[in-house]
């Protein structure tokens, strides 16, 4: 199927160890931000790759796409959403 895809993909970091409390606090609480490698670009590269021929047909089928970094408690994560749009919507 040549379905118009949309994904949104919420790369999430787990907060370093050496961080202090308030730090911590902060990251947590989505007032600081992972601004370290990797960029949010090669984040959905790698992502909308991995899918290919899993998820979808081809990654040319996405026409929308949101990534996203943030911090959480525990091992780190992705999470991914793949929503199909009506096509000549």
């Amino acid at each position: 199927m040549d379905t118009p895809l949309c994904i949104q993909i919420l790369a999430k970091y787990p907060v370093p160890k050496s961080v202090s409390k308030k730090r911590r606090a902060a990251m947590l609480s989505g007032r600081l931000f992972p601004t370290k490698k990797p960029d949010w670009d090669n984040v959905g590269k790698i992502i909308c790759d991995a899918l290919n021929g899993i998820a979808y047909r081809d990654d040319a089928q996405i026409v929308f796409a949101a990534v996203s970094k943030s911090y959480t408690e525990g091992e780190g994560c992705v999470e991914v959403t793949l929503t199909a749009l009506e096509k000549g919507a």
